[in-house]
């Protein structure tokens, strides 16, 4: 066999070359509440006794990417800001990330620094420096990434009250539009389709809209999984009825959506309601509490489930779970 590296093979390198690549690229975390960040055992963080949200979100690849759509700093950015979603779903300020990092063999150093740059820029976009991690070699790669966030009084998916009005914040369907246009091959020459495909590659969670609706909404879930999908979440979640009113909804979507949807030969409806990792907000609140950039989308009402209120005399469709990780076929 001969000794010399195979075309095209990453360079071995040590642990420790692979934090100080991802410690220049994310830099010394800078903060009142960060006493100790990258460098130590762990990261000293003091809140100064505000009640803590934390969160934990995995990116591995081969589930939730393909790296053929995506580059490695794309990696590092969306599987930031997918964490970093679910404090604003809480209505949380963030305070600090850790990140752990799986890498496969054929990793080089310069793959690690393309990660972190991208999660350096998700963590400066969003103001919540990355204050440690782990790294580890494994099969295939995965970036997961810890968010720590407090916040006065955290919003949840319970508390929906009958009467209430169901609120979108942020957009859906854009994301599940630009997977589409992808995985079809289509190239992206539109400034619809190039805003789809940059939805999905480069997310951007709402805290600063999930801050300002602490104190307004009573309930909360970010759209990580689909509308349909979490609509039934935060439902079961309050033991009541959601209902989303099918012209409200359209009348919410953006051009772009429907632009794409029409070249991809399908309802934007079904892209909003089935397409996941648009990371927007959908909340429950009263009417005399909603906020100027809050869409009402629908209503909530005595019983159980979410469906879809069709209008114009059409039936109304029950809303599915969602995706599941571990649900078969």
């Amino acid at each position: 066999m001969s000794a010399r590296r195979e075309a095209g093979a990453a360079r071995p390198f040590r642990e420790a070359q692979a934090l100080a690549a991802l410690q220049a690229v994310l830099g010394r975390a800078r903060s009142s509440w960060i006493e100790l960040g990258i460098g130590d055992d762990a990261a000293i963080l003091a809140p100064r006794g505000r009640r803590l949200v934390w969160t934990i979100d995995a990116a591995v690849e081969g589930v939730h990417f393909e790296r053929r759509w995506l580059t490695l700093a794309d990696v590092g950015f969306r599987s930031f800001n997918a964490a970093a979603s679910d404090l604003a779903a809480m209505g949380a300020r963030p305070l600090g990330a850790l990140s752990a990092l799986a890498l496969p063999p054929a990793a080089s150093l310069r793959d690690v620094a393309a990660i972190g740059r991208g999660q350096a820029e998700a963590a400066r976009s969003l103001g919540c420096p990355v204050v440690g991690g782990n790294l580890s070699r494994a099969s295939e790669l995965s970036v997961t990434t810890t968010v720590l966030g407090e916040a006065t009084a955290p919003l949840r998916r319970a508390g929906a009250r009958p009467g209430d009005e169901l609120w979108l914040v942020g957009e859906v369907g854009l994301a599940r539009a630009g997977f589409e246009l992808l995985r079809a091959g289509h190239p992206a020459r539109t400034r619809a389709a190039r805003a789809c495909v940059a939805a999905w590659r480069r997310p951007h969670a709402l805290l600063r809209r999930g801050v300002a609706l602490a104190g307004r909404a009573r309930a909360c879930i970010d759209v990580s999984d689909g509308l349909a999908g979490d609509a039934a979440q935060l439902a079961q979640a309050s033991g009541v009825r959601v209902i989303i009113d099918a012209g409200a909804l359209r009348a919410a979507l953006s051009p772009e959506l429907a632009a794409v949807a029409a070249a991809l030969g399908v309802e934007p409806l079904e892209l909003a309601l089935e397409g996941g990792e648009d990371y927007a907000l959908l909340a429950a609140g009263a009417r005399l509490r909603r906020p100027s950039f809050a869409r009402v989308i629908g209503r909530v009402t005595r019983g159980r489930g979410a469906t879809l209120d069709a209008g114009r005399g059409g039936a109304p469709r029950s809303l599915a779970r969602g995706f599941d990780h571990f649900a078969s076929g």
